[in-house]
């Protein structure tokens, strides 16, 4: 019988309609390894050291088909039944962090929902669960079927209430010293071949991380009776081998800063480095590289198996905190959570991927809480510390990137170097035989003319190895102008994602505000609003221009984009002649001090791109400042030119030097800042391998100052 709310106590209650267990279950957990990784986690939670799945006649969908989670845990009074497993978004682990002792293991199922796993895997489901001091097994048996019949028999405009379905339990004699729970799913939606439980055997191998010390263990079995490589299977974690470069950082506590790595160019190593506590909290994390060398060993290893190599992991007080579960049998389908096998602005072919790296991240629940895992356990809430953490994370590759950039241009040193010391040999011989020769012109004429055929010989291999040579150059010009194009193209890739998502938003702020004006228009008394919303119309469209005017013009990027020009050149004629007259209108004096001239190759429309979005900012944000000033300089050192771009407007919080060169972050807004300018600048000079930051202002006590870092070789 439907609950219903009495009237004259001005109240509602809640009810929730049976297809509650639909949207909880098969439709929440979208992956049905996904579902088996909840059960076994909820195997974890209930101090289980031994949990075994089990799959009966699952290659075919028959009666006798079942797959069954059993553990030797803690196991369920009645009461846990009824007040905890029965009852949806429980707390109870919310409440309470840990499990009893000895084990102390901080809860990994806390949203409540993850029982409605079995949902994904079958139609009927037993639990036989009991606790050490009870007699019997309690027996509860779920059929999801007259949940289904319940809503597909519903009246119209009637709700059938979670709550009516009444499911039946039972008692079964048991030995006393027996403990735990059996969750025993029949009449499966699904077969299961030998690949799909190969699968699962490597997402449950990565459950437990294998640095973390779970003592009492916690130990995992797969079982099948059909496929015999997985009867009474361990599942065990592969340890990591084959691996050409290994690196941990922490969190120092003493210091109460977070390790990060670097790389020194110099020195060809990798090395830590410490910056701030990260909002995200302490993180540590192992990363494990593998070159070309150490990845052909690894495939010799593990053949046909390109799933193994796979990427960062995230672990929770020693437990993976999601299943990152990317079941595809073809690599390329898989989920990318992380984002490390996007293609990022600078590293096509220096990019290091899911398929190059091992990495175990570890983080805690009580110093990393906003690290919140999504309710379908494919992914995290996206907070700002997520988003921190992502980054980081990828800034650790970044290092890796480096390394491995240091190691194909150092190869392709060592190539060239051997062919010019195989030229030199060569010379060296020519000019041995010569000697030879001489001495032998007047004991040993045959031999004279055996000896000029050999210096005949050695000419032409000269000049054959110093040809290789000068193909070799002219080669590796031509890869480098190719990376040069690829890398202008592949840093709008980002860009292209948000901007998607972004038109689209901007267009239905439009066509909002159009439909106001369609129906109310003319009325006097809106005039005060459609006098706003116009501005605010125009304001949308005049930043899709702009971002849209921007895209076009990689459109076409091909080779005739790219040419050489003089750096300073191109930003003195910029500053003095294109905008002489916006500097007089608006009264800003410009200061150029370019002191060397440097010669660059690449798309200069994207090159002029950088210097217009700066001044136009500088601009806006002069525009309440006396004696106003726009300031360049730039000149080369060592590895690189470097430009300083500032101006002395009511200028920047260092602590938003970062946030800034985010897409649509603003600080100009009121004078049509649109937040995209900074984030265009930074794709642009990270696409030439260079670098852009804020650093301390020059017209200090108001101004914004860029550093403009662009090296020599900007491939």
């Amino acid at each position: 019988m439907n609950q219903t709310n009495n009237i004259d106590d001005q109240s509602l209650q809640w009810r929730v309609d049976v297809n509650a267990f639909r949207l909880l279950g098969r439709e929440l957990i979208t992956d049905r390894v996904t579902a088996i990784f909840e059960l076994v986690k909820n195997c974890y939670d209930a101090n289980a050291e031994e949990v075994t799945v089990t799959f009966n006649n699952v290659s075919t969908i028959s009666e006798k088909s079942e797959i069954i989670i059993s553990d030797n845990g803690t196991g369920m009074s009645f009461a846990d039944i009824r007040d905890k497993w029965m009852v949806v978004g429980t707390n109870s682990k919310r409440v309470k962090l840990y499990s009893d002792a000895p084990y102390n293991r901080k809860f990994v199922g806390e949203k409540g929902v993850g029982r409605f796993a079995v949902d994904k895997l079958g139609a009927r489901v037993k639990i036989k669960t009991k606790e050490k001091k009870d007699k019997n097994w309690l027996c509860v048996n779920i059929n999801w079927d007259e949940y289904e019949n319940l809503s597909n028999n519903a009246v119209e405009g009637q709700l059938s209430l979670f709550t009516e379905v009444k499911n039946k339990y039972s008692y079964e004699p048991a030995e006393v010293d027996k403990k735990g729970t059996k969750i025993i799913i029949s009449k499966i939606f699904d077969k299961w071949s030998v690949n799909d439980i190969e699968r699962l055997y490597k997402e449950l191998s990565k459950l437990i991380s294998p640095f973390y010390p779970v003592n009492p263990p916690f130990e995992i079995k797969i079982d099948s009776n059909e496929f015999i490589s997985y009867q009474n299977k361990p599942v065990k974690p592969d340890a990591v081998k084959y691996y050409s470069h290994y690196a941990e950082i922490k969190y120092d506590s003493d210091k109460g800063m977070q390790e990060t790595l670097a790389f020194d160019s110099k020195k060809g190593d990798l090395y830590k480095m410490h910056i701030d506590k990260q909002n995200f909290g302490p993180v540590k994390m192992r990363i494990y590289y593998f070159d070309e060398g150490a990845k052909r060993k690894y495939r010799n290893a593990y053949k046909n198996d390109d799933t193994r190599i796979d990427g960062i992991k995230i672990y929770r007080d020693g437990v993976i905190t999601t299943p990152f579960a990317e079941y595809e049998d073809h690599v390329e389908k898989k989920r990318d959570i992380l984002g490390i096998d996007k293609s990022r602005y600078s590293g096509a072919f220096d990019h290091v991927g899911i398929r190059e790296v091992i990495g175990v991240l570890d983080i805690t629940k009580k110093d990393n809480p906003q690290i919140i895992d999504a309710t379908n356990r494919q992914d995290f809430i996206d907070t700002k510390e997520y988003k921190t953490l992502k980054e980081f994370i990828l800034q650790q590759l970044d290092a890796f990137k480096e390394q491995k950039k240091y190691s194909r241009v150092a190869k392709r040193s060592v190539v060239e170097n051997k062919l010019i010391d195989a030229g030199s040999d060569v010379k060296t011989f020519e000019k041995e035989l010569s000697k030879i020769e001489k001495e032998l012109s007047k004991t040993n004429p045959d031999a004279k003319k055996n000896i000029a055929k050999l210096k005949e010989q050695a000419k032409g291999l000269h000049r054959v190895i110093s040809k290789g040579i000068s193909e070799q150059k002219k080669y590796q010009k031509e890869v480098e102008r190719k990376e040069k194009i690829l890398y202008s193209i592949v840093s709008m890739q980002e860009f292209a994602s948000l901007i998607t998502h972004a038109v689209r938003t901007s267009i239905a702020k439009v066509k909002h505000l159009g439909e106001f004006f369609k129906l109310n228009y003319p009325n006097p008394k809106f005039d005060k609003f459609f006098k706003e919303y116009a501005v605010m119309i125009y304001n949308e469209m005049d930043t899709l221009l702009s971002v849209t005017d921007f895209m076009l013009s990689f459109a076409n990027v091909d080779e005739s984009s790219f040419e050489e020009f003089n750096v300073s050149t191109l930003i003195s004629d910029l500053l003095k002649k294109q905008y002489s007259s916006v500097f007089r209108k608006e009264g800003i004096e410009l200061e150029l001090g370019l002191k060397d001239d440097f010669v660059i190759e690449t798309n200069k429309k994207a090159f002029q791109d950088i210097f217009q979005n700066l001044v136009s900012n500088s601009v806006k944000a002069l525009t309440n400042t006396k004696n106003k000033k726009i300031k360049c300089t730039g000149y080369l050192n060592t590895n690189n030119f470097v430009i300083y771009f500032s101006d002395n407007g009511y200028g920047l919080d260092m602590n938003d030097k970062d946030w800034i060169f985010g897409l649509y972050n603003t600080r100009t807004a009121e004078q049509g800042g649109a937040g995209v300018g900074l984030y265009v600048v930074e794709k642009q000079i990270k696409a030439l391998n260079g670098d852009i930051e804020v650093v301390e202002n020059e017209f200090k006590p108001t101004g914004a100052t860029f550093k403009i870092t662009i090296p020599f070789n900007n491939k």
